[in-house]
């Protein structure tokens, strides 16, 4: 005998070793039934599972000591900008007309 269950149930019941069946509504209308096992079990598929990033100080020394060699030695000098932007608000932006498409 079938009975419905919740995908968690079913999942936990799958993973105890019993036999669950899945059936779903195809686009057309129609229905299919298969086992769950059938589903998962193909060896084209891939699990992939959402976790923590793990912090490994040895990496984050290395990467600091990459960014550290490879920093030009005037990149903390300030550069005076060349002249008024549109992004200080100094100019105006073309009208739509003179912007070719």
């Amino acid at each position: 005998m079938l009975i419905e269950k919740t995908l968690k149930e079913a999942l936990a019941d799958y993973i105890k070793g019993k036999p669950v069946t899945v059936l779903w509504t195809r686009d057309d209308g129609s229905m299919d039934v298969r086992l769950l096992s059938d589903i998962l079990e193909q060896e084209e598929n891939h699990f992939l599972v959402n976790v923590p990033a793990y912090h490994n100080p040895e990496f984050a020394q290395a990467v600091a000591e990459m960014v550290e060699q490879n920093r030009p030695e005037n990149c903390s000098a300030e550069v005076a900008p060349a002249g008024t932007t549109e992004k200080d608000g100094s100019t105006t932006p073309p009208s739509q007309s003179r912007i070719q498409k």
